[in-house]
């Protein structure tokens, strides 16, 4: 039998949450093999037969070494980059060779009989902004009053019913860049429905919430059983309705695991049963915003499954 003893990393080089990672695994005397897999097919080398006993049997070749699958006991899967491709290909041989990349790459990934951190396809479910806040409402958790819609009209009886501000914020965290300017994120901003136009917002989904007047945000972090708690406080008019708008204007600070706050009033309990619930919801590594303005009842903003609180 082959001893399963090698911690997969796969992630982009330099990142530093990874860094991070490897160093404490390192410390803990475990087995690492790390590479990006946009280093397919260029810089990586894959071979894999089927094993008697289920699953695959092969190796990843690249400049590090040469890794066995069947020694692989976990994998921690933080933000690898896209296959990079020979150049002079056709367009269609590039779509081509992408997804045969990814369904031949990835499939032998998945089938991999190790524990995933965080397994990409549950990861990828997780993103969906609908889902979560469907998810913290069946954990018992309140959530803002909140509108998916391309119709005009909705989103503008929707901020009647509402009686006050609302939001606008991007489903997705899409970073994008055109005409070769630097990558922009849009950011969750406080809109007017009466002055949107209504062909333009009729031309994809929107996500449209009541504004939340908070006095800062906490990011809570379940990492396995592990609840770590901080608190997000911006000095700015755009970081207090998105802290993601301003890094420079936030201050930051440890939260006690149970009740009260690190200089300011108690926070909702983090290890209440609703954070307990969605923390156990097949992902190891969770995050979830909880605004400070509810002590006592949880008020979910946002879930991510891996998010940092800052740069």
């Amino acid at each position: 039998m082959t001893s399963r003893d090698t911690v997969l990393v796969l992630t982009s080089a330099g990142d530093p949450t990874a860094e991070a990672v490897v160093c404490a695994l390192a410390r803990a005397g475990a087995t690492i093999a790390r590479f990006d897999t946009g280093d397919f097919p260029l810089g990586l080398g894959l071979s894999a037969t089927t094993a008697a006993a289920g699953g695959w049997a092969g190796s990843v070749t690249g400049a590090w070494g040469v890794l066995d699958l069947e020694r692989v006991r976990s994998v921690f899967y933080w933000r690898p980059t896209s296959f990079r491709l020979p150049s002079g290909m056709s367009p269609a041989d590039e779509v081509w060779a992408a997804v045969e990349a990814r369904h031949g790459w990835g499939g032998l990934l998945a089938s991999l009989d190790a524990r995933w951190v965080n397994d990409p396809v549950r990861s990828a479910a997780a993103e969906y902004k609908p889902l979560q806040l469907s998810v913290a409402a069946r954990c018992g958790l309140a959530v803002p009053r909140t509108l998916v819609s391309n119709v005009h009209t909705d989103v503008v009886d929707f901020a009647r019913q509402i009686g006050g501000p609302v939001v606008c914020k991007p489903l997705s965290s899409l970073v994008f860049a055109e005409n070769g300017e630097e990558p922009t994120k849009t950011y969750t901003t406080i809109i007017d429905p009466a002055s949107v136009d209504p062909d333009a917002f009729a031309m994809t989904a929107h996500l449209v919430q009541e504004y939340i007047n908070k006095a800062y945000e906490v990011r809570v972090t379940a990492a396995g059983k592990t609840l770590l708690a901080v608190s997000i406080r911006s000095s700015s008019p755009a970081g207090r309705v998105d802290w993601r708008a301003d890094y420079d204007s936030l201050t930051t600070a440890g939260l006690r695991a149970r009740g009260g706050g690190v200089g300011h009033r108690p926070i909702p309990d983090p290890d209440g049963p609703g954070l307990r619930r969605v923390r156990l919801r097949r992902h190891p590594i969770r995050a979830v915003d909880l605004p400070g303005v509810q002590p006592g009842r949880p008020l979910v903003v946002a879930g991510t499954r891996d998010r940092r609180p800052h740069r």
